[in-house]
């Protein structure tokens, strides 16, 4: 799940865009040298240097040229970047949230029931869903909680999925 959208939230992502490029290179073991190569000339090494480290903002025609370079699909760079600013999400607030699919249905809370089974009905084929108010409004009503109830149960479940805690029930 992801904050509403502000300056903060916003910086998070590019660095975790700057992370997630970093991850991929180092698996692939490959140098910034080498990545640079890859781009033929359009990023130096230190140019790659200072995105990998935020010191430099990464634009979206510099981004895809590393991606490329990388072998790497973009659409899969930046959705594992929105999940790593997805792990500080609040429980508070109001908005539109990412929910991963996958945390959710794997999450054990019986509360969640329902909306495991809305994502069924719903054949969602993509990893990550973002509820609008409206969709969280209809969780909360199959859910049979308030709005504000219903996202703080989405929140400490999936952060209990990814923790591989139980999580506990709130009475």
């Amino acid at each position: 799940m992801t904050q509403p959208y502000d300056a903060r939230s916003q910086q998070a992502f590019a660095a975790a865009v700057c992370r997630v490029l970093r991850e991929s290179r180092r698996r692939q073991k490959l140098t910034q040298a080498e990545v640079a190569q890859r781009t033929g000339g359009l990023v130096s090494k230190a140019a790659l240097a200072n995105y990998e480290t935020g010191h430099r903002s990464l634009r979206v025609d510099v981004l895809w040229v590393i991606a490329h370079a990388l072998g790497e699909d973009l659409g899969a760079l930046l959705t594992a970047a929105e999940r790593g600013v997805a792990i500080r999400p609040t429980i508070t607030g109001s908005g539109a949230i990412t929910v991963d699919v996958d945390e959710l249905m794997a999450a054990e809370d019986p509360r969640l029931s329902p909306v495991r089974r809305w994502f069924e009905l719903r054949g969602t084929s993509s990893s990550t869903v973002t509820l609008d108010d409206a969709a969280l409004g209809a969780l909360a009503a199959v859910m049979d909680v308030s709005v504000g109830e219903c996202r703080t149960i989405l929140v400490t479940a999936v952060r209990s999925a990814r923790a591989g805690a139980v999580p506990t029930t709130v009475g």
